[in-house]
């Protein structure tokens, strides 16, 4: 029998969309578009394509909730205190919005609920950056010379407003890593989800809306990619703060310098994890194969996508690498058996063969899957993961971003190899390397170019910054760096002369 989630959608009680603008949650006056579900393609929902209007109202609310609004000026203590029911609300409304989430872009549910892109870790972020309210603070200077009798003190105040634009992988971690920081700060915000990814952030804008935040401080447009790139241009705009394509980013830059947007752009990656032949080979193999074949199939653009592997022990990789694709399992979303998600569109699972025939036609070794995997599973953008054994890094597989279940291995013979190999990227978001000799781990960390790296492992936190370099983006979000960010640097200086 077929899938279908027309059930599920039912019990969560999904509803058609709307925008939330000033506090008011309206239609819009722009048409509507229908979100479908990748597993099964069909309509979970539909939500307003917000046109240039929409986004007017919305950035003017914005504005307005800025500039004349209590929200910037309120007294960190009481920002704080605004803030902390609505962590209790994500907390308690967890189960419903990893539901949501799933329903969006088919992240296995269990998946939905435990790990770093769950409503949990979210309520967490928001948790985390409440409690940066009352410590954003200045410096002061000592006098610099004796012939100007100047005192120089720092203030940081909010940048202004914020367009928050979110990608479809992981909607409702996002929502936090942006939204958080920047409320912290005193700025208001738009939202724009991913046109394929609209319910569990209409469900946390619901949760900021009914909270005691002043009306405007956070507003939602839903859309497609016109939307996004009018809120993006959008003169009313102070920040851009965008996860997404690489394509989409350059764009952004060129929109920003209108006035100068603030921009953090979180992009594109081609991440390689270096490994040596002191690692744990089998739990390695199965970690990265594994990272790009389950949870959400490789849509992550931190997602170690090269292998770059010792010769002495590629086969040993390969052969765990194989074993750990034994262990996936496609299916309802909401089945505790299911391991991976689909692809997030029809356009992306059909980018995602195309690579693959690309990667053969280039004489790179197909080893495992890459094709469709049939029968029941037809309707939905399904792809069997595809395990590739490259001898050329310069092959479009390992210098693309493909943004699905395909791992390159590479083999090195020495250190500088592996090194090189590395850095022979236009990306630079992460990488890792696996390797027992703590000398060696930290002089190949500090020689790849890339924002982070990890050491026999891999994962983002919110106290911690993370962003890349090179095409893979522009500043960092987490800790400190995320309130930087959300921030402008003041300097007032003091005639104390007699």
């Amino acid at each position: 029998m077929a899938l279908s989630l027309l059930s599920t959608r039912a019990k969560f009680g999904v509803q058609p969309g709307q925008l939330l603008i000033g506090g008011q949650w309206q239609d819009g006056d722009g048409p509507r578009f229908e979100q479908l579900h990748p597993a099964t393609q069909e309509v979970i929902a539909t939500f307003p394509d917000a046109c240039q209007a929409d986004v007017d109202r919305a950035v003017a609310a914005a504005r307005h909730a800025f500039d004349s609004g209590p929200w910037r000026h309120i007294a960190a203590a009481d920002r704080r205190r605004v803030l902390q029911p609505i962590i209790e609300r994500i907390f308690a409304e967890e189960a419903d919005l990893a539901a949501l989430q799933t329903l969006d872009n088919g992240i296995p549910y269990h998946f939905s609920r435990s790990t770093r892109v769950s409503p949990s870790a979210a309520a967490s972020v928001f948790d985390h950056f409440a409690g940066w309210t009352d410590k954003i603070t200045g410096e002061t200077y000592p006098r610099f010379g004796g012939s100007a009798p100047l005192d120089y003190m720092t203030y940081r105040d909010p940048v202004g407003v914020v367009a928050a634009i979110l990608p479809f992988n992981g909607p409702v971690i996002s929502f936090a890593m942006k939204v958080a920081p920047a409320l912290a700060c005193g700025c208001t915000v738009v939202v724009k989800p991913s046109e394929l990814t609209n319910l569990a952030i209409s469900r946390l804008v619901r949760i900021l809306q009914e909270s005691e935040l002043p009306p405007g401080v956070v507003n939602l447009v839903t859309g497609n990619g016109p939307t996004g790139a009018a809120l993006a241009a959008h003169p009313g705009v102070d920040k851009v703060s965008f996860t997404g394509s690489t394509g989409v980013g350059e764009s952004i830059v060129r929109a920003s310098g209108s006035n100068m947007k603030r921009l953090s752009l979180e992009l594109g990656g081609k991440s390689a994890a270096l490994v040596f032949p002191d690692a744990d080979i089998g739990a390695t193999a199965a970690t990265l194969m594994g990272l790009c074949s389950t949870f959400l199939s490789g849509q992550i653009c931190s997602t170690p996508s090269r292998a770059v592997v010792h010769r002495s022990v590629l086969d040993e990789f390969l052969h765990h690498a194989r074993e750990q694709l034994n262990h996936v399992r496609f299916g309802d979303p909401f089945d505790q058996n299911t391991t991976s998600a689909p692809l997030a569109s029809r356009r992306q699972m059909e980018r995602v063969l195309d690579y693959v025939r690309i990667g053969r036609e280039e004489g790179a070794q197909l080893l495992h899957g890459g094709g469709r995997p049939g029968g029941e599973w037809d309707a939905g953008n399904w792809v069997n993961p595809a395990l590739f054994l490259v001898e050329n890094n310069r092959m479009r597989i390992a210098q693309e971003e493909i943004f699905g279940p395909v791992l390159s291995v590479i083999p090195f013979d020495s250190e500088e190899e592996a090194i090189r190999i590395a850095n022979d990227s236009a990306f630079g978001l992460a990488g890792c390397v696996y390797t027992q000799d703590i000398k060696r781990a930290l002089r190949v960390a500090r020689s790849m170019h890339t924002g982070s790296v990890g050491i026999n492992g891999y994962a983002s936190s919110p106290h911690a910054p993370m962003g890349g370099v090179q095409r893979s983006g522009i500043g960092r979000e987490g800790g400190w760096a995320s309130i930087e960010a959300f921030t402008e640097l003041k300097t007032i200086n003091f005639n104390m002369a007699d």
